[in-house]
C-alpha cells in the first residue's frame, strides 16, 4: 500500500505508458525542429596543421611552469620562441595580410579593419599551445573547406615572408610542420546529431516534468 502522494514502480511506468504518444511527441517535434535548423544554418569546415614547437625541433624541452607560463631550453639566440612564434601569428600584420589576400572584409561585410582583424582572430583562427606533446597547433575555420585549407597554407607561406622582412630568426625552415594543412571532408558546424540530441531528449525531460507536476497537482486537488 502506498500513500496519496506516492506511486510505486509499477504504476509509474503503467502512467508513463499511458502517456507513450505524448512522450514521444515531445521527444521527436524538438528533435526535428534541431535537424531543420541545422540543416539551414550555413555550413563551417575547419581544417588545422600541426607544427612542433621551435624548442622541440631544436632539440630541447619545454617545462611548464606553476603559473601557467612556460620555459624552454634548446634554442639558440637567433632562433624563435614558441612565445615569439605564437605572438607572430596573431600580430596585426600577420592577419591585415590575411585579410587582403582572402578579401575578408567584402566577404563578410566589414566596414572597419579593426572589426575584421578582431574576427579573425577570435572567430575564425586559433593557435593552441600543447606543451604536453611539444607542438603548436593552429586551426582555420570558414564557410569553403577550400578556404580553410588556404588560410593555413597562407599563415606558412607569409610567415616565411614576414621572417625575410624583418630578419626574425636565421634558423631554416621556419616551421617544422608535423600534419600539414588539408581540405576537411565534414563539417565542423552545426553538429547535426548532436543537436537532435539535445533537443530531442531536452524536450523529453520538459514531457516527463509536465506529467509529474500534472499528478502533483491532480493528488493535491
Amino acid at each position: 500500500m502506498v500513500n496519496n502522494d506516492e506511486l510505486d514502480l509499477i504504476e509509474i511506468f503503467h502512467k508513463l505508458w499511458r502517456k507513450k504518444f505524448f512522450l514521444c511527441f515531445c521527444f521527436l517535434v524538438p528533435a526535428i525542429i534541431a535537424i531543420i535548423v541545422s540543416l539551414l544554418i550555413p555550413k563551417r569546415f575547419t581544417s588545422e596543421t600541426t607544427f612542433l614547437a621551435p624548442e622541440v625541433a631544436a632539440g630541447g624541452g619545454i617545462i611548464q611552469t606553476p603559473f601557467g607560463g612556460f620555459s624552454s631550453s634548446g634554442l639558440g639566440q637567433s632562433a624563435l620562441t614558441s612565445q615569439a612564434l605564437i605572438a607572430l601569428l596573431k600580430s596585426d600584420i600577420m592577419i591585415k595580410d590575411l585579410i587582403e589576400q582572402f578579401n575578408i572584409m567584402q566577404y563578410y561585410h566589414f566596414e572597419k579593419e579593426r572589426s575584421a582583424i578582431d574576427f579573425v582572430k577570435e572567430k575564425m583562427t586559433n593557435i593552441a599551445f600543447l606543451a604536453d606533446e611539444g607542438v603548436l597547433k593552429l586551426t582555420v575555420e570558414t564557410y569553403s573547406p577550400e578556404t580553410s585549407k588556404n588560410i593555413l597554407d597562407f599563415y606558412i607561406n607569409n610567415l616565411k615572408k614576414l621572417n625575410e622582412e624583418f630578419k626574425l630568426t636565421t634558423e631554416s625552415p621556419i616551421l617544422k610542420i608535423i600534419s600539414p594543412p588539408y581540405i576537411p571532408e565534414k563539417k565542423s558546424f552545426p553538429k547535426t546529431k548532436t543537436n537532435m540530441a539535445i533537443a530531442g531528449f531536452g524536450g523529453l525531460i520538459c514531457g516527463l516534468l509536465f506529467i509529474y507536476f500534472k499528478e502533483k497537482t491532480a493528488n493535491i486537488r
